[in-house]
């Protein structure tokens, strides 16, 4: 699937639709594999900004079990 033109709040709904999780439930999983907390209303802020950093979607992706593969066109 090419999500290369997709915003954050595009590829999270998906992703967070895939793995049956709420962003209430990813942030709780977060907090445990990163030791802090972020709030929800944070949280959503970032993703409607489109503000998401990369090491965050990473660590989202790598909690809900999926890669992210970089090919060439």
């Amino acid at each position: 699937m090419n999500i290369s033109d997709w915003n954050n709040d595009e590829i999270l709904r998906l992703v967070m639709a895939k793995g049956h999780v709420t962003q209430k439930i990813l942030l709780e999983k977060l907090e445990k594999q990163k030791g802090h907390s972020v709030p929800q209303s944070t949280f959503s802020c970032k993703i409607k900004r489109n503000g998401l950093k990369l090491s965050e979607f990473q660590d989202i992706c790598n909690i809900l079990g999926y890669e992210i593969i970089l090919k060439q066109k």
